[in-house]
């Protein structure tokens, strides 16, 4: 009896350093992730990093400079939200085999964890090892 839940407990140990490995790995990864976008005319760029904050917007030529204030606004946010779609969709594909299945990523990226669930999911698998 102890040397099968002994087995059990090392297996499970075991298991989740490869998997702490992964995440490790994917997390240095997610820390390079850059993403891109530029205006139609190519007069506008923006970088955002792998969390979809703004690092760069670089402006080409002189034709920006014609815009009206709220058309250069627009066009700013339009290739700022474009990057960060990339990013998150880099980000979400880094992510994708370390997740369980069933875990939508865009959607814990933007409403956060389900606390509860975590929580009643930790209270069943401490039942079940206890036994």
């Amino acid at each position: 009896m102890f040397s099968s839940l002994h087995n059990e407990m090392t297996e499970a140990l075991t298991s989740l350093r490869a998997e702490q490995e992964k995440i490790a790995a994917a997390l240095a990864k997610l820390g390079e992730v850059t993403a891109s976008a530029t205006t139609k005319d190519h007069t506008i760029k923006a970088t955002v990093d792998g969390q979809g904050r703004l690092v760069e917007l670089d402006f080409k030529g002189q034709k920006w400079r014609d815009l009206a204030p709220k058309e250069l606004g627009a066009k700013i946010v339009e290739v700022v939200t474009e990057a960060q779609q990339q990013a998150s969709g880099a980000t979400v594909e880094l992510m994708a085999g370390l997740t369980p299945t069933g875990v939508d990523l865009e959607r814990l990226r933007v409403e956060g964890p389900d606390l509860e669930a975590m929580i009643t999911s930790v209270i069943e698998d401490t039942g079940r090892w206890s036994r």
